[in-house]
């Protein structure tokens, strides 16, 4: 193998796995937050007394957009790097296909060799933490709903179940948006998708 080709399969492999690890420490990230801030609301509930305690539901709106807000900012960045992941894995397929390509008595390969496959794939373990992230979102997003309706509602049960159908619909315009975004931009060359580059 060329030295070069050498040098960029190794350091590919490298973004590759920092790509990786970036997405996964990000999506913990999002679990922690999402985990920490139910815990706040029951201490500020149980903590407080009748007077703070008729103003619950406002401050539950208040922490639960501002963590929503977070997550998606959180969830921007990880859309971001899954962007980034695909370009070093596809660079390592070109050059494992044209390197066996000169190899005549090896004809079994078993790794990738697919250079065109998009950023957004049904079948990745990246796709399913996206979809827990954008559930997580629609989850704190119906939260801020139900407290800025509570104390209107009159009845219970539809404004359950009106807040159930806000995180449905918070959670796969999310979704649907960031798959809509990873499968348009991973249709170019990065110097296009991700420097904004003119194509020639």
């Amino acid at each position: 193998m060329d030295e070069f080709l050498k040098v960029e399969y190794e350091k590919c492999l490298d973004l590759i796995k920092f790509y990786d690890d970036k997405h996964q420490t990000l999506t913990k990230l999002t679990a922690t937050l999402s985990s920490a801030v139910p815990s706040l609301l029951l201490a500020f509930y149980k903590i407080g007394n009748p007077e703070t305690n008729e103003q619950f539901w406002h401050f539950v709106t208040f922490i639960s957009a501002m963590t929503a807000l977070s997550l998606l900012l959180i969830f921007a960045i990880i859309v971001q790097v899954r962007l980034y992941f695909v370009y070093p894995a596809r660079q390592v397929n070109a050059i494992r296909k044209f390197s066996l390509a000169k190899i005549d008595d090896f004809d079994n390969n078993q790794m990738y060799l697919d250079t065109s496959f998009g950023a957004f794939k049904w079948a990745s373990a990246h796709t399913l933490s996206n979809g827990l992230v954008a559930i997580q979102i629609g989850i704190f997003v119906a939260l801020a709903f139900f407290g800025t309706q509570i104390d209107q509602s009159r009845d219970f049960e539809s404004l359950i179940l009106a807040s159930a159908a806000v995180m449905a619909a918070a959670a796969l315009a999310v979704f649907g948006v960031s798959a809509a975004y990873l499968s348009s931009k991973s249709k170019y060359h990065p110097d296009i998708s991700v420097h904004n580059a003119r194509s020639k």
